[in-house]
């Protein structure tokens, strides 16, 4: 009786807990949906920047901007930035989500065990009452306050260096968040047009090709004098490549060729870069 008594007590409290799970699941997967459509239309916009002719160009006559210069994206920027907002938010949520779906997967797999113990006591005849269950009570933390919290406290090059090291070592979910949350911090300083290029990179190892692309693009426009200006331009055509657009990747090779053509990208990696990409 009392073994009963436990199992249905175990099936509500499991089914009060799927069916929240169940709709943010369902909420999830629509947000995705979303998301993707939002990156095809990304991906529109970028081969319109891309597009011979007009990409990377000045808006004065068409000419190439010159080196050091801060390339515009002229009509676009205003299509890009809402785009960017929009998978921001949609990006958020869908944190939110999984985050929330995780909680609750814990708190299963933790009662889960409570009932296995319950139930084995029971059948070895223990005489203990059964308790009422008691929630499981999970630390408050969000996807925001790791962030905020994620950089150590020290001086600016400090904690450059302890996400650029997150990088090195392959915990990339984690150095996202340590290079955003710096490059918010510090968006003028000597080091953001490195830690821009490393949020590139965290993105390109895990082949999310699309914000790869994107956080390349802004890295360049951004900080057109950085050291990584011609890393950007390598990394921009090989994210191309990657997602399938190989004439944009060329037009960036091109590009990289033209702007830096004694930099070590365009004389060592663009060769065989160009080469896979199929580029005349």
């Amino acid at each position: 009786m009392k073994r009963n008594t436990v199992v249905n007590i175990g099936l509500i409290v499991v089914m009060a807990i799927l069916l929240p799970m169940t709709s943010q699941a369902q909420s999830s997967k629509a947000t995705n949906k979303r998301l993707e459509r939002i990156e095809k239309q990304l991906k529109a916009v970028q081969r319109k920047v891309f597009k011979p002719g007009s990409s990377f160009a000045a808006e004065t006559g068409g000419s190439v901007a010159p080196a050091g210069g801060n390339i515009r994206f002229a009509d676009l920027e205003a299509r890009i930035a809402q785009i960017e907002t929009q998978l921001r938010q949609l990006t958020g949520r869908i944190e939110e989500s999984n985050y929330q779906a995780g909680q609750l997967k814990q708190q299963m797999a933790v009662m889960a065990r409570d009932y296995e113990f319950r139930l084995a006591e029971l059948e070895k005849g223990g005489t203990k009452a059964v308790d009422t269950v008691k929630p499981v009570v999970m630390p408050e933390t969000s996807p925001a306050t790791m962030a905020a919290d994620i950089l150590p406290a020290g001086t600016e090059k400090q904690q450059y260096s302890y996400a650029q090291k997150l990088v090195t070592k392959g915990q990339y979910a984690k150095a996202e968040v340590a290079l955003g949350e710096f490059l918010k911090r510090y968006p003028k300083a000597n080091l953001a047009g490195n830690a821009q290029y490393w949020l590139g990179q965290t993105y390109y190892v895990r082949k999310m090709y699309t914000k790869a692309t994107r956080a390349f693009l802004e890295g360049y426009n951004n900080y057109p004098k950085s050291q990584k200006a011609p890393a950007f331009l390598l990394k921009i055509g090989m994210s191309l490549n990657a997602m399938g657009e190989k004439s944009d990747a060329c037009d960036a090779y091109r590009e990289l060729a033209s702007r830096f053509p004694d930099s070590m990208e365009s004389k060592n990696k663009r060769p065989p870069e160009e080469k896979r990409a199929g580029c005349n």
